[in-house]
Parts: structure tokens; C-alpha cells; sequence
């Protein structure tokens, strides 16, 4: 029988369907087709008949937890709502040096991570639900470290792509095709004349998978010790070396080996040439001229400069010895973020990019995954932990963003 959390799983997919189909038809302003409904009514058959699967594994699942307490036994549940705060890396790895087998909480989650991969996973499997932030509420008692809480802040904390404000789709279970509605064809004509064709252009962005992996080495003595604040420490870092190199990707001027490709990289971006004046604020407004000539100012804009440009930014006037061109985290009137990614050259100039990042779609897929290894470091006394993540982004349409390269710093 399937667990509860993955029949939910399935569930949201068949939900997705549906929107995607609902969505097309009130772009255009008109009720579903028959092919469409032809396509809406397996969809709800078959929510039904897996609403029916998720109330049956949940009794079940709820008899098998008091059958469980009754006993003074533990059995592995789905139960998202289960406190999940002491979940212990460095228990995990000791499980597996020492004996092969994870056990207690770890062996659980580990448990639920395998049935939303649906395949055995190796090492420690981290489910997505535990990679989600969440409110812990303290009571009584010292709420213990959150190792993964760690790990997951890190990324939203150092992770740019975070916070642009992109469409993340959360984890998904398999490659992912997202319809992308272009423009439809609509013309004035004569009361009783031909109307146009006004269908509208698909297009679509896919997702697949692409790991992205790291490694770090811990000494033994650390792991003995078992101390909650190099767990934290060790995951914070793994955390955030996983965000810089997400960031790396996504802005850079160019598309990084094995990884999807950097957003200015998609087919149709927009270009502009440095403004006659050779100054920031004129290439900044001439970034924002270039997407509204395109298609107008609308959605989720937003600048991405090279660092290398800040104190030019940061320094320019927009109206000159009136108001600065860079004001309370917004340039020009729209958020404006810096990284490293974009290209640059030390004193002289850098890189960056404008555009509408609700145009940009990101996924995960499964769970996370580390891999103990006790030999490959065992020379300097250490354990190596492989971490697996799988990830992808894509850009509906190109012209959402304009580069520009090389501007003066």
C-alpha cells in the first residue's frame, strides 16, 4: 500500500493538470473546449479515486500508530506535523559507521524520503518536507538545534535566487513541461468579414533533473562528540556552498558546465549598447527603455548587477545633486540585487541584467540525499559526506530579461 504522502503527491500533480488547463482557457477569456474537457474529466476520476486511497492509507496509518504506542513500539508514519527538530546528522552517520543501519527518527524520515524517490536511496535520504521551512513553537522545555533548519536557512539566506522572487514549483516527481501561452492574433474587421485566427502560440519550458553535488570532510572527533553546534555549523556551510554555486549558474554572463543554463543564456534575451553618455544611470534607464519598447513594464522586474558595479551605482544621482539613483534596496525604482556571477573585470567594469523573474521557473527533484563514505578520508581520520541535490530552472521567454555586459564601473 502506498503511504499517504505520496498518494498526495500524485494528487497535486493531477491538481497541476487541471490549473494548467483552467488557467489557458481564462488567459483567453473564454470557457474550456471539448478537447479540453475531454482531457478535465479523467482528471477529476482519477483525484477522486486517489481521494478515496489517501482517507484509507491515513486510518490505516493512524491504526498502525496506536497499535504502535499501545506497545511501546515506534513504526514509521508520514505525519508531516511530526516533530522532526531532533533529527541528528551526526546520529545518522554514526548509525552507518557503526552498525550499517540507520535507526529512530533518522531511519524514518529516511524511510519517507525513499517513498517520495520511489527507489531506495543510499546513505541518508532527507525528505522534502524537512527541507521546508517551518515554525517551531517552544514550549516548556529548550527547543534543540535544528541541524536541518540550518542547512535550509543558509540557502535562503545566501541563496540570491531566493529571494528575486522567481516561480518555484516546489519539489516535483519526474520531468516537468510547463505550457507558455504566446500571443494570440486579434485585428478589427468588417461586421460581416472573416474573423482571424486567434489562436494562441504554445510554447513550453521543461524541467529536468540536474544534481548538483558537494563534499566535506569531518573529523572523527567531532563525530563522537555529537555536538549540536558543529552539526549546525557543518550543515550551514554545506547550505551555503550549495546556494553560491545555484546563484553562480542562474546569473552568470555564461551557462556553467553540467548546470542549467545561466538566465541570459535562453534564446531571445534582449540586448542594448551602452548609452553615448557613459554613465550608470543612463544604462540602467536604457535597460528599463529596452524591455518596455519590447513588451511594456510589467510582472516581477528586477535588477542583477556585478558587484563590481555598486559604488558606481550606489554614487550616481538619478537627477542630478537631487535624488540618488539607488535608494532603500531599490534601483531606478525597481529592487536592485548584486552578485558575483555576472561577469567583471576588477576596476573597470561589470555585467548584469533587468527583467521579469516571475518568468523564471525553478524545481527540485526528490529528496536530498547524503552519501556516508568512511574510507575515502579515513588517512586523516575523517568521514566524507556526499551531498546530492537535483534541480532545474528555465525562462518562459527570453525577452522577459535585457544583458548588458561590460559597463563602465
Amino acid at each position: 500500500m502506498k503511504k499517504s504522502i505520496v498518494l498526495k503527491e500524485e494528487r497535486s500533480e493531477f491538481i497541476a493538470n487541471l490549473e494548467t488547463i483552467k488557467d489557458v482557457a481564462t488567459t483567453e477569456n473564454r470557457d474550456p473546449s471539448d478537447d479540453e474537457n475531454t482531457e478535465v474529466d479523467p482528471l477529476l476520476a482519477k483525484i477522486d479515486d486517489v481521494d478515496v486511497l489517501i482517507e484509507r492509507a491515513e486510518k490505516v496509518e493512524t491504526q498502525l500508530k496506536r497499535s504502535a504506542s499501545l506497545s511501546g513500539s515506534t513504526i514509521s508514519t508520514p505525519n508531516i506535523e511530526k516533530e522532526t527538530r531532533n533529527w541528528s546528522l551526526f546520529k545518522a552517520i554514526n548509525d552507518i559507521r557503526n552498525g550499517g543501519q540507520l535507526s529512530g527518527l533518522e531511519a524514518e524520515m529516511h524511510q519517507e524520503a525513499e517513498g517520495e524517490a520511489r527507489k531506495g536511496l543510499q546513505g541518508i535520504g532527507i525528505p522534502s518536507f524537512m527541507t521546508e521551512k517551518r515554525q517551531i513553537t517552544q514550549g516548556v522545555s529548550a527547543i534543540a538545534p535544528t541541524a536541518i533548519g540550518a542547512y535550509i536557512e543558509s540557502l535562503g539566506e545566501n541563496g540570491l535566487y531566493k529571494r528575486v522572487g522567481l516561480n518555484d514549483l516546489g519539489t516535483v516527481a519526474a520531468d516537468t513541461v510547463l505550457p507558455v501561452a504566446g500571443g494570440s492574433t486579434v485585428a478589427w474587421a468588417a461586421e460581416v468579414a472573416t474573423a482571424a485566427d486567434g489562436g494562441a502560440d504554445f510554447g513550453k519550458v521543461t524541467l529536468t533533473p540536474n544534481r548538483l553535488t558537494g563534499f566535506v570532510d569531518i573529523s572523527n572527533v567531532i563525530l563522537a562528540q555529537n555536538g549540536p553546534a558543529a552539526e549546525a555549523s557543518v550543515m550551514t556551510d554545506m547550505g551555503r556552498n550549495m546556494a553560491q554555486q545555484i546563484d553562480a549558474a542562474m546569473f552568470g554572463s555564461t551557462s556553467v558546465t553540467s548546470a542549467p543554463a545561466a538566465i541570459v543564456q535562453t534564446s531571445g534575451t534582449l540586448t542594448f549598447t551602452e548609452a553615448g553618455s557613459v554613465d550608470i544611470p543612463s544604462d540602467m534607464l536604457e535597460a528599463i527603455q529596452t524591455i518596455a519598447d519590447d513588451h511594456g513594464l510589467d510582472g516581477n522586474l528586477s535588477f542583477v548587477n556585478s558587484w563590481e558595479l555598486y559604488s558606481a551605482i550606489k554614487t550616481a544621482a538619478q537627477v542630478a545633486s537631487t535624488y540618488p539613483l539607488y535608494v532603500d534596496d531599490k534601483l531606478a525604482g525597481y529592487p536592485g540585487y548584486f552578485s558575483s556571477a555576472p561577469a567583471s573585470s576588477a576596476g573597470t567594469s561589470g555585467d548584469g541584467m533587468f527583467g521579469d523573474f516571475g518568468r523564471v521557473y525553478f524545481a527540485t527533484f526528490g529528496p536530498s540525499n547524503i552519501l556516508v563514505d568512511p574510507y575515502s578520508a579515513a588517512t586523516t581520520n575523517e568521514v566524507r559526506l556526499v551531498m546530492n541535490n537535483h534541480m532545474d530552472w528555465g525562462v518562459a521567454s527570453g525577452a522577459s530579461f535585457v544583458k548588458y555586459t561590460a559597463l563602465s564601473a
